[in-house]
């Protein structure tokens, strides 16, 4: 499905048994990865899970192929799991919903 941008809410938590060692290393890379986003236009924001070895980024991909690039291009992808959601704007939602109720 391709459209101009979408926009998609990805929670992302570090696989508790990853070694520290792995950690050491992919954190640092993850980080640069993130901020490549961030500059390209790719990523909205950043955010870290306080009290948590996650993180939210809201990811903005004009496919879901573009979507899977940038999630399974991740330094941690392998070490980590994921929920990833489709998100629309109040606009978008409140005109769907007046639809709906015209029904």
């Amino acid at each position: 499905m391709a459209c101009d941008v979408m926009k998609f809410l990805v929670l992302q938590w570090v696989n508790p048994q990853t070694p520290v060692e792995k950690l050491a290393t992919l954190t640092p890379a993850q980080m640069k990865y993130l901020e490549e986003l961030k500059a390209k236009g790719k990523i909205d924001v950043y955010y870290h899970m306080i009290g948590q070895q996650g993180y939210m980024t809201i990811v903005d991909a004009s496919s879901e192929d573009e979507l899977s690039r940038v999630v399974s291009d991740d330094p941690l992808f392998f070490y980590s799991h994921r929920e990833i959601y489709p998100l629309i704007t109040l606009e978008a939602h409140r005109k769907h919903m007046r639809e709906l109720l015209k029904k």
